[in-house]
């Protein structure tokens, strides 16, 4: 092993983890270590993965606005700038579009924030044509 990773838990918790554990003949470490690794990959996704995801978040959003022609173009401006200058706030603006609507506000949402090249490809959707098809 490369490292070590310390945590807090309470005496109680950490006794009736290891009693358990004992109990099942298992390795308190290696189970933690196996939880680790389960929700690392159930919650990465590759970059890939996330910039289809918004495309279809922003073209979603753009059918729920009507098409593209009911788009308001001060709107995508205004996204176009925040995008390149202010990843929260170009992120609060999505959000409030959300809520305004009264629509559900896919979770892949949140990760706009994570730099142009996100915020960029919900813009796209939100100003684009239908994604493909996934296969």
């Amino acid at each position: 092993m490369d490292t070590n990773l310390q945590i807090r838990i309470s005496k109680d918790i950490k006794e009736s983890f290891q009693q358990i554990a004992k109990e099942n003949n298992k390795d308190t470490s290696s189970l933690v270590r196996d939880w680790i690794l389960s929700y690392i990959a159930e919650h990465q996704q590759a970059d890939e993965d996330v910039a289809a995801e918004l495309y279809r978040a922003g073209y979603q959003l753009q059918e729920a606005l009507g098409g593209r022609e009911h788009v308001n173009k001060e709107f995508a401006k205004q996204l176009q700038e925040y995008s390149l200058t202010n990843q929260k706030e170009f992120t609060q603006r999505i959000l409030t579009t959300y809520l305004d609507l009264e629509l559900t506000i896919p979770s892949c949402v949140s990760k706009t924030y994570k730099g142009y090249a996100f915020s960029q490809m919900f813009l796209l959707g939100l100003i684009g044509d239908k994604p493909k098809e996934r296969f």
